[in-house]
């Protein structure tokens, strides 16, 4: 399972989102959706763990990405 908890991203002087949650279980996806600039990539880049976020975790199995990056990184397929 995958849960994101009070996220948030700034970028430069601009928070790009903030406050953000939702949690997915094996077989969910996940629909983005958004213009030019709205924050897209740099979520999907925190939540493999590519980008640290400002506030909040990415929680991969109940635990946080950061604590078990070698598991999490054997699991993750980012295209």
């Amino acid at each position: 399972m995958l849960e994101v908890d009070n996220l948030e991203c700034i970028r430069g002087d601009r928070s790009l989102f903030a406050g953000l949650r939702f949690s997915l279980n094996a077989g969910e996806l996940l629909h983005l959706q958004g213009h030019n600039g709205s924050g897209k990539t740099t979520l999907l880049r925190t939540l493999c763990g590519l980008i640290v976020p400002s506030q909040g975790v990415v929680n991969w199995n109940g635990k946080n990405i950061r604590q078990q990056r070698e598991d999490f990184a054997a699991e993750m397929l980012f295209l």
